[in-house]
């Protein structure tokens, strides 16, 4: 059985290697680098719909940057 697009069921999808800046969008946190991820991305071909996978070590740095600066 082939994957199936989560938003419109097609069978048409692609992978493709995909780069990725993250970076948080308040002000307070606007001079902290952005995270770079590059990963495949999953896309339906007929209706655009994208899936990524974030590795554990960038999503570690997500989730460090995101925490409140008084924590």
């Amino acid at each position: 059985m082939k994957m199936q697009c989560k938003a419109c069921k097609s069978e048409n999808l692609q992978k493709l290697d995909g780069e990725l800046t993250a970076s948080l969008p308040d002000l307070e946190r606007a001079n902290l680098p952005p995270v770079y991820v590059c990963q495949g991305v999953l896309v339906c071909l007929d209706c655009g719909f994208a899936e990524l996978y974030i590795p554990r070590q960038q999503l570690n740095l997500l989730k460090m940057k995101g925490a409140a600066p008084d924590s």
